[in-house]
């Protein structure tokens, strides 16, 4: 089975869900590591900042043993991420929806439906992935168009990809602009281990990212 294939199994899961819970505005699914796998097309500016949001929380909830759930509950709807195996789940309602009932639906379909994709897929599909990476300018006449990351992410990233090595990658905000560039090792000792991405000044303002702003960055193949 595909990506394609498996995407298009869980969009219809979804769907059919959607069908039993009609208060359900949008739905969608994504990994740790922030790759969207489907959802609804046209909640695609939505899909990115909540997970972007999300992982950010994610990260932060570490230290008290982690993040498997939230709930936000607002006056035009409500919001409810739940974890499903090595994925998150996220639903957005509207302020009427029954949440026990809708909560008690996709906790027993969502994971039956993974469980009977794992008897078809041999072995876990691999999506590519990416790192939330904190923003750092690279200034000077010599910078060029490079971008810069910690060794232990080209690694990590080569490792995942089958020991490609990575020579771009795609830097991804949180307003949705996107760009590709060259990637470089971070040579500078003060600023490594620091979940950096160095990037020089006139791609920061091509993308309208300041510095200390959270980009979702992805490898790129060579």
């Amino acid at each position: 089975m595909s990506k394609d294939m498996y995407a298009t199994a869980l969009k219809n899961t979804l769907t059919e869900i959607k069908k039993m819970c009609p208060d359900i505005k949008y739905s969608f699914i994504f990994t740790k590591d922030g790759s969207i796998i489907t959802g609804d097309g046209e909640a695609d500016p939505l899909m990115k900042k909540t997970v972007h949001s999300f992982q950010s929380l994610a990260e932060k909830a570490v230290a008290i043993g982690g993040l498997d759930a939230l709930s936000v509950n607002g006056e035009n709807g409500k919001l409810h991420i739940s974890r499903v195996k090595d994925m998150y789940m996220v639903v957005t309602t509207s302020p009427r929806a029954n949440t026990t009932y809708l909560l008690s639906i996709t906790n027993v379909i969502v994971p039956t439906v993974l469980k009977l994709l794992e008897n078809i897929v041999p072995t876990p599909l691999k999506f590519m992935p990416s790192q939330q990476l904190v923003v750092d300018t690279l200034t000077g006449f010599f910078t060029g168009d490079n971008v810069q990351v910690d060794g232990v992410h080209l690694k990590e990233w080569s490792q995942h990809l089958d020991g490609k090595d990575v020579s771009k990658v795609e830097i991804e905000t949180i307003g949705g602009k996107k760009t590709q560039r060259g990637v470089k090792e971070i040579n500078d000792p003060k600023r490594q281990g620091q979940g950096l991405i160095l990037i020089p000044e006139k791609t920061c303002r091509a993308l309208k990212a300041k510095k200390g702003e959270l980009v979702k960055v992805k490898p790129i193949a060579s």
